[in-house]
């Protein structure tokens, strides 16, 4: 349900395919508007559903491997429109070359590390100065498998969601004595998208698959939540975490669902 507390605008990255573009629908029947970003014209595609589907949506179609193109849009977006409260859910990604690194590109380590984190911080960047001022913020990052485990299948994108689980922390340090703010970064499970057909394609075994909207769940009762108790946290779709939104409840251990070496 939203309320006076919750997101107005969501912006989604990812919002061509798969689980950016289910959570942007989400959204939309949500009455939020959304912003679909995405690197193709599927952004373009995804608002029109939204549209005809009684929402509201606009897009942009931007490659986050550039960018400062993709911060600079969305940063112009921002400028022309007078929304205060803002949600943003970061689900662009990309897999990387896959195998062991000797064999492996760089240069292709370099394009993933570019969609997978700079892009997707900058569209966060771009968006911090309206937060800031208007003093809220709920954001979704996305992390999953190879940050909690070792993951040579793909091990860029592995480097990358770790790398992204320590930004959210940091960011959730940035932020928690400057207003109404919550952030996190989500394990969705395996869910059936694209870029799990190209794990298989691999070889990669699933024992486990999760449904789209266990995922999709998640993220809209954290971007319209009026409080978080796990802000900073790497927490799986799985976890009890619902306890934990709109509540005084507190985690149980302060270094519970972190990213930390274990002792």
């Amino acid at each position: 349900m939203i309320s006076e507390h919750s997101a107005d605008v969501v912006i989604v990255t990812g919002a061509g395919r798969g689980i950016g573009r289910s959570i942007a629908f989400e959204f939309g029947k949500a009455g939020v508007h959304v912003l679909c970003v995405s690197r193709s014209e599927n952004a373009v595609v995804t608002a029109g559903a939204i549209r005809q589907d009684g929402g509201t949506a606009d897009s942009i179609s931007v490659d986050l491997a550039d960018f400062d193109e993709a911060g600079g849009r969305v940063g112009a977006w921002l400028a022309d429109r007078s929304y205060k409260r803002i949600g943003m859910v970061l689900a662009a990604g990309m897999l990387g070359p896959p195998g062991s690194l000797k064999g492996s590109s760089l240069a292709g380590w370099d394009v993933a590390w570019r969609v997978n984190v700079l892009g997707n911080l900058a569209v966060v960047q771009a968006a911090l100065p309206t937060m800031l001022d208007h003093k809220f913020g709920r954001l979704v990052f996305f992390a999953g498998g190879g940050s909690a485990y070792a993951y040579p299948m793909f091990p860029a994108y592995a480097a990358t969601k770790t790398a992204m689980v320590r930004a959210v922390e940091n960011l959730h340090e940035d932020l928690k004595d400057r207003g109404d703010f919550a952030v996190t970064v989500l394990a969705p499970g395996a869910v059936e998208t694209d870029i799990l057909a190209a794990v298989r394609e691999q070889g990669g075994h699933v024992r486990t698959t999760v449904a789209m909207e266990e995922p999709v769940g998640f993220v809209r009762q954290f971007v319209l939540a009026e409080s978080c108790a796990f802000s900073g946290c790497f927490v799986h779709v799985r976890d009890e975490w619902a306890p934990l939104l709109n509540s005084s409840k507190e985690l149980a251990r302060k270094d519970l669902w972190k990213l930390r070496r274990i002792e």
